[in-house]
């Protein structure tokens, strides 16, 4: 028995290659070889690096989907299907979106695939494969098989996972919606030895949000000390007021955060059901507070709530160059489906497309939905502009003259300069790329 895990990309890109930002360990695939049988042949592809051979005769294929990835999975499935190969889709869009993808594959996985994988497995070998298989939820695997990235670069950090879910409510989060607001921790001494399994001296948390239990996070850092580590994960914004925390943090090798600060208008974060933030609104004392304990910050904001004008985008600019941010990601709005933002969107009759992720004329980048202020190319264009003014020269330049973080020693220096060039050129060759094209 031959399985052929594929990591499907967003489209291809007519000219260039594809953004280096986007390509990193996919961890979900990781997982399920090391919960497949060793009599199983394995065979990983990752679209991402140009390497799906249609050549390859599998009996089973398997793929997580994403949203902006779900048009090339259905093209690849479909390709596979023709040739003989049974084809199971799992992941986020998957278990947002069943029936459609059920429309483009034999079977799928709802939720977390890990606790129905073994049964699956099992059904096929017998003939008897289900339609569906739910996941119970509640389980975060063993340690993942990173053996089958062999002979593949995802750059200098190894992913690892502590905990999943998130019990917050944003309305535009998938995360939310794909685990019920429910928040699922592992053993901490599981993470600490997997950890030193790690070949790699950078870490990426890739949980939803790392401190989604405070007192955890601090028991993590304390055993995370001895290991001499560095790591960066995605946290919310109230960490940044808890100074024993951000010790902790910074003596066990933190070295940068991810913050959906998402607007400065406290209207917006009340829409979007970032309560958090409300609670935590004087983000001027919260930079500051991570920039003392040298900790670079990636902010993330939203545009395109109906409170959003065009002044909006050069005030949160403003904002973002006086705090010296990393990384500043300048997103508009984009109504997922499953999500309540989605919901809300159909109800009120403002989506462009009901399925805009399989429209072929809808590139990374568009905006799908009909905004108050602006027309759907103006809000594109806007995020688009301050993107780039971001990542100018002079910006990089400004920004990296922070000591105190940013250019905090010599190596943090080097991957400030290497990554916010390459985040600049990303930039540019991400924007417009359509799901689907490259078979």
């Amino acid at each position: 028995m031959k399985i052929v895990f594929i990591q499907s990309a967003v489209g291809r890109a007519k000219k260039g290659k594809y953004p280096k930002t986007w390509i990193m360990e996919p961890l979900g695939i990781a997982v399920l070889s090391a919960l497949t049988p060793k009599d199983v042949e394995r065979v990983y592809m990752d679209d991402r690096l140009g390497e799906v051979d249609f050549s390859v005769r599998a009996d089973l294929v398997v793929m997580p989907v994403e949203c902006y990835t779900a048009a090339r999975s259905y093209e690849i499935a479909a390709k596979f299907r023709a040739q003989g190969a049974t084809v199971v889709l799992g992941g986020f869009h998957t278990t947002l979106n069943p029936d459609e993808a059920a429309e483009h594959a034999d079977a799928i996985m709802i939720g977390d695939a890990e606790t129905t994988w073994t049964e699956m497995l099992a059904d096929f070998r017998a003939g008897s494969l289900k339609k569906r298989y739910v996941g119970k939820g509640g389980v975060i695997c063993p340690m993942p098989d990173r053996s089958i990235y062999a002979g593949r670069s995802y750059g200098p950090l190894n992913l690892i996972e502590t905990a999943r879910g998130c019990s917050f409510s944003c309305e535009f989060c998938s995360i939310t919606k794909f685990f019920n607001r429910c928040y699922t921790p592992r053993p901490i001494d599981d993470v600490i030895a997997e950890m030193k399994t790690l070949p790699k001296r950078i870490v990426f948390f890739v949980d939803d949000n790392l401190a989604m239990d405070v007192p955890r996070l601090k028991e993590l850092c304390r055993k995370l000390k001895p290991l001499k580590k560095l790591w960066v994960a995605q946290l919310s914004i109230h960490t940044a007021n808890d100074d024993e925390l951000l010790t902790l943090m910074e003596e066990s090798g933190c070295c940068g955060v991810l913050i959906g600060f998402e607007s400065l208008n406290g209207e917006v974060l009340e829409s979007m059901g970032k309560r958090v933030n409300v609670a935590n609104a004087d983000y001027a004392r919260g930079v500051a507070n991570l920039r003392k304990h040298h900790l670079s910050i990636y902010a993330t904001f939203v545009f395109g709530y109906d409170q959003d004008t065009p002044e909006t985008f050069e005030r949160t600019f403003k904002f973002a160059m006086e705090s010296k941010f990393f990384f500043a990601a300048f997103n508009h709005l984009v109504p997922f489906p499953g999500t309540d933002v989605h919901a809300r969107f159909v109800r009120e009759g403002r989506l462009l497309n009901d399925r805009w992720w399989l429209d072929p004329k809808v590139g990374f980048g568009d905006v799908v939905f009909r905004p108050k202020n602006f027309t759907p190319q103006e809000l594109a264009d806007k995020c688009q502009e301050y993107r780039l003014k971001f990542y100018t020269v002079g910006s990089i330049l400004k920004r990296g003259l922070d000591f105190r973080a940013n250019s905090h020693g010599f190596i943090k220096t080097l991957c400030y300069y290497y990554s916010n060039f390459l985040q600049g050129h990303d930039v540019v060759s991400r924007r417009g790329l359509h799901g689907g094209d490259g078979l």
